[in-house]
C-alpha cells in the first residue's frame, strides 16, 4: 500500500466512495477547530463546508488531549487583545496617558483586523508584555493582570472547547483504558514526537498531533497547518490522507 495523497477539503466526497477505511474516521487538528469556532479566521467558511462533507458521507471526526490544549491556548492568544479592547472601550477614558495611549494602540489593531476579516492573536511574548504592564501601571491593592483575565477571559474561555466540538460533533478521542486499542495500532512512544521536533523543525503540538496520527487506525487528518501537511507528504505513511483546505493549496 502508498501513500494516499493530499487532497482538497472538496475531494473528500468523490474519495469516499473509493475508500471504504474512511468509515473509521479521521482526526480534525487545531487549526480546524479554531477556524471553525472563529468567524474571522482565514479557514472560517472551509472548516464550514468541511464539516458539511463530513456529515454528508458520515465520516466521524475525532480529537484529543494534546489538540484541545493547543485549541484553548489559542484562543487564549486571541482573546487577551480582544479582552484589551473591550477594556478600552469600557474605561479607557479612566485610565492615565501612559495605559490609555497602549490600550488605544491595542484596540486599532484588533478592529483592522476585524475590519479585514482576520484574527488578531498575540505571541507569548506579547501575553508576558501586557502582563508585567498591567501589573505596573493599573494601580490597585489586587493584582491587575489577574483582575483583568478574570473579567475578561474567563467567562469567554471556559466553555469554548466543549461548546465548538458540541456544534461540529467533534468525538473526544481518550488514549487510556481498554477502548484505546480501538483507535490505536500501539502504543504512543513520545520519543517519537521528540524526533519529530528535531527532524523537521516543527512544534512540539503539530509533533504529538502527527505521532498521533501515524499511530492511529485513522485514515486521513484534517488540517489548515501547511506544516503539518509538509511532515506527514514527506513521511507518506501507507493508506493515509491529508486533506487541506482548497484556498490553502496542495503542496
Amino acid at each position: 500500500m502508498s501513500f494516499g495523497g493530499i487532497y482538497k477539503f472538496s475531494d473528500i466526497l468523490s474519495l469516499k466512495s473509493k475508500n471504504a477505511d474512511f468509515a473509521k474516521g479521521c482526526i480534525v487538528d487545531t487549526s480546524i477547530l479554531f477556524a471553525i469556532s472563529y468567524p474571522n479566521d482565514l479557514y472560517n467558511e472551509s472548516a464550514e463546508q468541511l464539516f458539511e462533507f463530513l456529515s454528508e458521507i458520515e465520516m466521524p471526526a475525532f480529537t484529543n488531549v494534546n489538540i484541545r490544549a493547543e485549541f484553548i491556548q489559542n484562543q487564549f492568544q486571541v482573546m487577551v487583545p480582544e479582552g484589551l479592547s473591550d477594556f478600552y472601550s469600557q474605561h479607557g477614558k479612566s485610565q492615565n496617558q501612559i495605559m490609555y495611549k497602549k490600550l488605544q494602540s491595542n484596540y486599532t489593531m484588533v478592529t483592522d483586523s476585524k475590519n479585514k476579516g482576520t484574527s488578531y492573536k498575540f505571541t507569548n511574548s506579547k501575553v508576558s508584555e501586557w502582563r508585567n504592564f498591567l501589573r505596573e501601571n493599573y494601580m490597585l491593592d489586587t493584582d491587575a493582570w489577574f483582575d483583568f483575565c478574570q473579567l475578561y477571559i474567563n467567562h469567554r474561555i471556559e466553555e469554548i472547547w466543549e461548546s465548538t466540538c458540541d456544534d461540529v460533533g467533534v468525538n473526544f478521542l481518550s488514549l487510556r483504558g481498554s477502548d484505546s486499542k480501538d483507535w490505536m495500532t500501539g502504543p504512543i512512544d513520545w520519543k517519537d514526537a521528540s524526533l519529530l521536533v528535531g527532524k523537521f523543525g516543527i512544534g512540539s503540538f503539530d509533533a504529538m498531533i502527527i505521532n498521533l496520527f501515524l499511530n492511529s487506525h485513522f485514515p486521513a487528518i484534517v488540517t489548515a497547518d501547511k506544516e503539518i501537511a509538509k511532515v506527514i507528504n514527506y513521511l507518506k505513511p501507507e493508506n493515509k490522507f491529508v486533506f487541506v483546505p482548497d484556498k490553502l493549496g496542495l503542496l
